[in-house]
């Protein structure tokens, strides 16, 4: 039996390039909360739940919609962040 393939949490269709990205931007969230004197616990353990392809509760999800949305990203990772946090979005519930 080969191992399962995971790119990034549970529950969230990711690309591995999306993965990345969105690894890289809470990393980057994790650096900017240390540099702030802030505690990065939660992103921590966000981190954490990525890599080992976890679900993302409601405010994992928030935490990491902050952290795409204040992303420095590269040109080549612009797009991965828009698809990863339309992905993220909560769905609609207000169709007609």
């Amino acid at each position: 039996m080969s191992p399962t393939t995971c790119h990034g949490p549970d529950g969230v269709d990711l690309s591995r390039e999306a993965a990345w990205v969105l690894h890289a931007a809470v990393l980057d969230h994790v650096e900017r909360l240390v540099a702030a004197g802030r505690s990065p616990d939660h992103a921590l353990t966000i981190l954490d739940r990525i890599e080992s392809c976890e679900p993302l509760d409601a405010t994992d999800r928030d935490l990491v919609r902050d952290a795409l949305s204040t992303y420095d990203a590269p040109d080549r990772d612009r797009e991965p962040v828009a698809s990863i946090r339309a992905a993220l979005s909560p769905p609609r519930t207000d169709r007609r």
